[in-house]
């Protein structure tokens, strides 16, 4: 096998978890709408505080991925939280994007509900990004259950937060598919204790909840694949940690969860699924990638180099700093299958020649600052000492050396492996040199 096959396949290897992190593309927090004083004068829906955020969170999937459960266990909490009460409409609230009613959303506040889903923002519809609605809005009209205000309600321009509700609604037809995903289940903790419309509170923590679907799991409605998985309305600061299971083509099924804690086999960690995001650097690439982060801070520094940092090995590189121990030679018969002819050019020479010459050099290895290379009747040209990469780094002619031996100042070679080249005449002779 060759050094490039050899180093493929670590790649390969070590790409793994990287291909699988490709599945969970991006988590996107849209704030939806944020409220106004006109949305607080509505009473039927329970009075939604001024300046209050509705956030909309959505899971970008691969193409050919699905969504079959958000949940939390013993080793991976879900939580969902915030830094005042949710509200939760009190007239028309529900507890999962699929029970809200699509005719009472252009009633009062419904529209601005807290709630999970796996798809839908409603039991008619789909919910997709504000800016990716193509139709408008069904949310016109709404009048806070008062004759005295006869409009207003979903009505804020606020530039954070895009059009308002009743230009755009996030909303597009199920185009043929179902609002209620195939096979929905809800075991363990019920979304209800905090998500419904007669509570109160701001924080679900919950380690045996698992909201989920049969397969084929649910897809985004456009070929984006992003999948709305909650609506959240609060005055406070928004914060979350998800676990996700996702489907491949292929029918297998790989978690996602927020933490690097605990893994367990097929889960993998992603920053992405932790709001606010915990920054770090984001490429592979470098050796700061840290594969919990979600966002990047502009840390990566260091490309990674991969190579064989054994000293011991014939094709040493001390200017790797990521070890592939596959990749070490250490002669023709300890070479991990590659081709030494290639990876240690100057050892198999050596292996063919070293008895070809009546000269030595002692101690071998070496320890200190010199190295004493002798010969026979015939005094060589020139002696030169290069690295497991074929650098010469050492380079000195003998014509003025006595016959027999000479001392050759070693210091400045770092430890690794060696390889000594005796020139004389048209002849070139080879032996390892080891540097402790």
């Amino acid at each position: 096998m060759s050094t490039r096959a050899i180093l493929l396949l670590f790649a390969a290897t070590a790409a793994v978890n990287l291909l699988a992190q490709g599945d969970l593309e991006n988590v996107i927090v849209e704030t939806y709408y944020i409220s106004d004083a006109n949305d607080a004068t509505d009473t039927i829906g329970g009075g939604v505080v001024v300046g209050s955020r509705t956030y909309r969170v959505y899971v970008d999937l691969c193409d050919s991925c699905a969504l079959r459960a958000v949940y939390g266990d013993a080793s991976h909490p879900l939580v969902v939280g915030a830094t005042a009460p949710f509200f939760n409409n009190l007239d028309r609230g529900r507890t999962y994007g699929h029970e809200v009613n699509n005719g009472a959303l252009d009633e009062n506040t419904v529209a601005l509900d807290s709630w999970f889903s796996l798809g839908a923002g409603s039991n008619q519809k789909y919910g997709i990004l504000k800016a990716d609605d193509p139709d408008g809005s069904i949310l016109g009209g709404n009048d806070g259950g008062s004759a005295m205000i006869p409009g207003g309600l979903l009505q804020n321009a606020d530039p954070l937060a895009g059009a308002p509700l009743d230009s755009l609604d996030g909303l597009v037809p199920l185009n043929g598919g179902a609002a209620l995903p195939p096979g929905f289940a809800v075991t363990g903790t019920s979304p209800d204790s905090l998500f419904k419309d007669s509570t109160s509170g701001s924080l679900f923590q919950t380690v045996d909840t698992r909201i989920s679907c049969i397969t084929p799991g649910v897809t985004g409605p456009t070929t984006a694949n992003r999948i709305l998985i909650g609506q959240f309305t609060t005055s406070g600061e928004l914060s979350f940690c998800l676990n996700l299971e996702v489907q491949r083509a292929s029918g297998s099924i790989i978690k996602y969860v927020c933490l690097d804690t605990l893994l367990q086999p097929g889960e993998v960690a992603s920053g992405l699924l932790q709001y606010p995001p915990q920054c770090g650097c984001m490429d592979p690439d470098f050796l700061e990638y840290d594969p919990t982060a979600g966002c990047d801070d502009g840390s990566c520094s260091t490309p990674i180099v991969f190579g064989c940092l054994d000293s011991l090995a014939c094709n040493y590189d001390p200017s790797a700093n990521f070890p592939v121990t596959q990749l070490c030679c250490y002669g023709p018969d300890n070479c991990n299958g590659l081709d030494i002819t290639i990876v240690c050019p100057d050892v198999s020479l050596a292996d063919a020649l070293s008895g070809s010459a009546d000269w030595s050099f002692h101690p071998n290895p070496v320890a200190g600052e010199r190295l004493t290379l002798s010969w026979g009747d015939h005094r060589p040209e020139r002696v030169r000492v290069l690295d497991g990469t074929g650098r010469v780094m050492l380079d000195r002619g003998l014509n003025a050396s006595p016959d027999g031996s000479i001392a050759l100042d070693v210091a400045s070679l770092p430890p690794g492996v060696y390889v000594v080249h005796l020139i004389q005449g048209g002849a070139l002779y080879a032996r390892l040199l080891v540097r402790g």
